[in-house]
């Protein structure tokens, strides 16, 4: 694996920690594996990771797997394609794991060239309090509307802690008219910057909104030279190569 693919799962790896920590969580970690657990039955947050295709530690595997679904923990699996061996694919059959989604993990190398100007019709506040962290939750649980994960975000958000952030993820509200339409995260780690969670409500999609905070997000970089990832579905993988974004992997998830 070359050193731009190591440095997008160490990135994953470090958000995933800061945002079990987030709320009194515990992270494990391993030379097979790193796991968050927020001791919240959240698939969103709870993450398992593989960081290396050959598994050392089998039983160590199996027990952080085994503790989950004992304690009804519920869990995802995010797996860098080229990690995804026949060791890893048995285990996760075993306990019954199966892939949902491909993401394509894409790079821009700098962000020297992003035009400060935004033409948003976007007022964007950073979250600072407790109002806009309550938008940020709001639009964030939307997503899952009508399931069980949407019950556990709740229990998360009521937990969480923006000071244990330490000023390494920065999230931020999109308003339109005053009204909260749009969410995005800015993460940093020393070698990259990481953009998630770029959302706009239903009502509001359509109009460029999450466009608009994507690019956003690209002005917030305080350091032009580091290089900025994402994972991108498969409906947006063509927005952020316009934006000058290159394919470097791809991420597979199991739940």
């Amino acid at each position: 694996m070359n050193p731009v693919q190591q440095m997008a799962i160490r990135q994953l790896e470090e958000k995933i920690h800061l945002f079990s920590s987030a709320v009194n969580g515990t992270f494990l970690a391993s030379d097979d594996f790193v796991l968050s657990n927020t001791h919240i039955s959240t698939d969103t947050f709870n993450l398992l990771l593989p960081t290396s295709a050959q598994i050392q530690e089998l039983k160590k595997v199996k027990a952080a797997i085994e503790h989950l679904q004992s304690q009804k923990q519920a869990f995802s699996t995010w797996v860098d394609h080229r990690l995804l061996s026949p060791e890893w694919t048995d285990v996760l059959k075993e306990y019954q794991l199966q892939e949902v989604e491909r993401n394509t993990i894409m790079m821009l190398e700098q962000t020297g060239d992003i035009d400060p100007v935004t033409s948003s019709s976007l007022t964007i506040k950073e979250v600072l309090d407790d109002q806009t962290l309550l938008d940020y939750k709001n639009i964030f649980i939307e997503l899952f509307n009508g399931s069980t994960e949407a019950a556990a975000l709740e229990d998360y958000f009521q937990r969480f802690s923006l000071e244990a952030l330490h000023s390494k993820a920065r999230m931020f509200v999109g308003y339109e008219h005053r009204q909260p339409v749009s969410t995005g995260l800015l993460f940093e780690t020393n070698d990259s910057y990481g953009i998630y969670d770029v959302i706009t409500r239903a009502e509001h999609r359509g109009k460029g909104l999450g466009s608009d905070m994507f690019h956003y997000l690209l002005t917030k970089t305080e350091n032009k030279q580091k290089c900025v990832m994402l994972q991108a579905s498969t409906d947006g993988k063509n927005i952020y190569q316009r934006a000058g974004f290159q394919p470097i992997g791809e991420m597979v998830v199991f739940e």
